[in-house]
C-alpha cells in the first residue's frame, strides 16, 4: 500500500478496477467504463453547501451529468446513474419540476434535445463526443484564463444590482465594451478580460436586522 498526501494507491492487477469512483474494465479486449459507488458509502445523498443550497445543487446535477456522460461508455449505465441522480434530488427534497428544468437545461446546453427520448448506443456515442470537445474547449479557455491572471490582464467591475435580469446586462456591458475598446492596444478583448460582479441594495430592514456590536451603552 503506497500513501501520497490524502490518497492511498493500492497495486493490484486484473481485468477491472476501481479508481477515483470509476469502475475500469477490459472487456474482451474492449475499455468498458462506468461510475462507480463504494458500498459502503451513504446512497442517494447530495453535497453539503452553505448559502444558497438550490442554485449549488443545480450546479452540481449539471455537473453530475456531465461526470455520467464521461465516465459511463455503455448509454443504459449512463441512464442508469442519471436516474440514481434524480432519485438523489427527490430523496433530499427536490421536486421533480426542479429536477425537469435541469434536465432541459442540460440536453439544450449540448444540442441535445432531441435524442433525449430516443437514446441508443451509436447516438450516445456522438453526443458524449460533443461532450469530450467541450470540455477540451474548456480546458482551453481555463488556461487562457490562468495566463491573464498571472499577466494581470482581468479587471474585476462590480456594480449595484437591485433586481432585473443580469445576464442580459452582463451581455449588453460586454457588447459596449467591445464595440468602443476592440483595438485598444490594452483594453481589447484579446488583451484583457472583464468580471463583473454584483453588489446587492440591501433593504432598511435587512441593514437594521444586522447583529449590532458590543458596546455598554447598547445592553
Amino acid at each position: 500500500m503506497a500513501k501520497r498526501q490524502n490518497i492511498q494507491l493500492e497495486i493490484s492487477s486484473g481485468r477491472c478496477v476501481n479508481f477515483l469512483n470509476t469502475y475500469i474494465e477490459n472487456c474482451h479486449g474492449q475499455l468498458y467504463t462506468r461510475v462507480y459507488h463504494h458500498p459502503t458509502m451513504e446512497k442517494y445523498t447530495l453535497p453539503y453547501v452553505v448559502g444558497h443550497a438550490k442554485l449549488s445543487h443545480s450546479h452540481w446535477l449539471r455537473t453530475a451529468l456531465m461526470r455520467a456522460v464521461r465516465f459511463c461508455s455503455n448509454y443504459q449505465d449512463f441512464d442508469r446513474e442519471r436516474i440514481y441522480l434524480e432519485i438523489s434530488c427527490l430523496r433530499n427534497g427536490y421536486s421533480i419540476d426542479f429536477i425537469e428544468t435541469q434536465l432541459k437545461h442540460f440536453y439544450r446546453y449540448f444540442n441535445a434535445e432531441i435524442i433525449r427520448f430516443c437514446m441508443d448506443q451509436v447516438v450516445y456515442d456522438k453526443f458524449r463526443r460533443r461532450l469530450f470537445d467541450f470540455i477540451d474547449h474548456q480546458r482551453i479557455m481555463f488556461d487562457k484564463w490562468q495566463q491573464f491572471e498571472k499577466n494581470d490582464r482581468i479587471i474585476y467591475l462590480h456594480y449595484l444590482y437591485d433586481y432585473g435580469p443580469r445576464d442580459k446586462f452582463k451581455e449588453k456591458f460586454h457588447q459596449i465594451w467591445s464595440a468602443y475598446l476592440r483595438l485598444d492596444p490594452h483594453l481589447s478583448n484579446d488583451k484583457t478580460k472583464i468580471i463583473l460582479n454584483t453588489k446587492h441594495i440591501y433593504s432598511l430592514n435587512a441593514l437594521l436586522a444586522q447583529q449590532k456590536p458590543s458596546h455598554d451603552l447598547l445592553n
